[in-house]
């Protein structure tokens, strides 16, 4: 736990009475859950911005391929020697 964490006062709840004492470390534990849950709201929509990111970007590749694709079957149906090889364009020799 960092300098700058607030400890729960949970532990200490069962042995208070119930007084005014009490219900400012109960309400206390709520303002620290509350820190940790706006955390998790931020990190919960950084990532879904990350999967969004990384989706598009899965879909330019997929049209990438696609598109590399077509341009060598139509070059190929003009006999021109050329596959794609471990994602890359190649010149092949006749007949392969």
């Amino acid at each position: 736990m960092d300098n700058n964490e607030q400890a729960l006062a949970t532990n200490e709840l069962s042995t208070l009475p119930l007084d005014h004492n009490w219900y400012q470390k109960l309400a206390s534990n709520f303002e620290i859950i509350q820190q940790y849950l706006d955390k998790l709201d931020t990190d919960k929509l950084e990532l879904d911005d990350l999967k969004n990111k990384f989706d598009d970007m899965s879909d330019k590749i997929n049209i990438y391929e696609t598109n590399m694709q077509a341009i060598v079957n139509i070059l190929s149906d003009y006999d021109v020697p050329i596959a794609i090889v471990d994602g890359k364009i190649v010149e092949t020799k006749e007949g392969e």
